[in-house]
C-alpha cells in the first residue's frame, strides 16, 4: 500500500475489505480518472491480501463504481428527500423563493465535500464523472440523480411558471454541475486570473454562488438584454464559419 492512501484510511481502521476498496477507488478515480485506474491498481493500493479481492467483491470496474455510487447515494439521498419535503411546504404557506430551491441543490454536495476522510475525493469523482463518463456512467448517473432534480425541478417551475421550460431545466443543471466542479476546484481559488478569490469561510462562498446562481434563475424573460446590432460584429465567433446568429437567438 502507498504512503499516500495509507494515511487515507489509518483514520479509520474498523473498516472491512469491501470498504477499504470503494474508499481506496474514490480517492484513485478522483485524482487518476476513470480510465487511468484498473481493478489491479486498486486492489494493490488498498494493500489487500487476496489479489483478487476487487474481482470478488464487485466482478468488474463498473460494479465498484456502482458500489460507489451507492454509498454516496445513501449519504446524499436522504438530505435531498428531507430538504425538499420542507420545501414543499414552505410553497404550500407562500413562503418559498428561488433562494430556497438554489440552497437545497447545493447544501448536499457541500455536506459530502465536509464528509471527514473521503468527502473531498468524492465530490472531485463526481466533478470526473460529469467530464468524462461514457454511456453507461451517465445512465448510472442519471439514475440516481433523476428524482433528486425532478422535485427541485417541480419547485421551481412552480414558482417561475412563465420561465420557458427547457430554460429553466437547463440553468438548474448547470447550476448542480458548477456546484460540484466548483467545489472539486476550491483547492484552486487562491491563485486565479483575478488573484486570490477564497472567502474567510465556506458558508459565505456558498452563499455567493448561490445568490449568483438564484438571480439567473429567477429570470423568467425569455429575451436577452443585448445589443444584437453592436454583436453582430462578433457574428464569426458564435461558431465556426458563423455569419448570422444561431438559430433560434432572440
Amino acid at each position: 500500500m502507498n504512503k499516500a492512501v495509507e494515511e487515507f484510511l489509518v483514520q479509520d481502521e474498523k473498516l472491512d475489505t469491501r470498504d477499504k476498496l470503494i474508499l481506496v477507488a474514490i480517492r484513485m478515480f478522483a485524482e487518476q480518472g476513470f480510465a487511468g485506474v484498473s481493478m489491479r491498481t486498486i486492489n494493490s493500493a488498498a494493500g489487500t491480501r487476496n489479489s483478487s479481492a476487487v474481482h470478488y467483491h464487485f466482478g468488474n470496474k463498473m460494479g465498484i463504481i456502482q458500489a460507489i455510487f451507492d454509498k454516496l447515494q445513501s449519504q446524499l439521498r436522504p438530505i435531498f428527500d428531507e430538504i425538499t419535503l420542507s420545501l414543499r411546504e414552505r410553497l404550500a404557506q407562500n413562503k418559498l423563493v428561488v433562494e430556497d430551491v438554489v440552497m437545497a441543490m447545493q447544501l448536499p454536495f457541500w455536506y459530502l465535500y465536509n464528509t471527514p476522510v473521503y468527502g473531498k475525493h468524492a465530490v472531485k469523482l463526481i466533478a470526473r464523472l460529469i467530464q468524462e463518463a461514457d454511456d453507461d456512467m451517465k445512465v448510472l448517473y442519471n439514475r440516481y440523480m433523476h428524482e433528486p432534480a425532478a422535485g427541485l425541478f417541480e419547485l421551481a417551475h412552480a414558482l417561475l411558471p412563465t420561465k420557458p421550460e427547457h430554460q429553466l431545466r437547463f440553468q438548474m443543471v448547470h447550476c448542480f454541475m458548477a456546484t460540484v466542479s466548483g467545489l472539486a476546484t476550491v483547492d484552486l481559488l487562491d491563485n486565479t486570473p483575478l488573484g486570490d478569490i477564497r472567502f474567510q469561510n465556506d458558508l459565505e462562498m456558498m452563499l455567493c454562488y448561490m445568490q449568483y446562481s438564484a438571480f439567473g434563475l429567477s429570470n423568467q424573460s425569455a429575451t436577452l438584454n443585448l445589443d444584437l446590432e453592436f454583436w453582430g460584429r462578433y457574428a464569426q465567433y458564435w461558431m465556426p464559419g458563423a455569419v448570422t446568429y444561431p438559430a433560434g437567438m432572440p
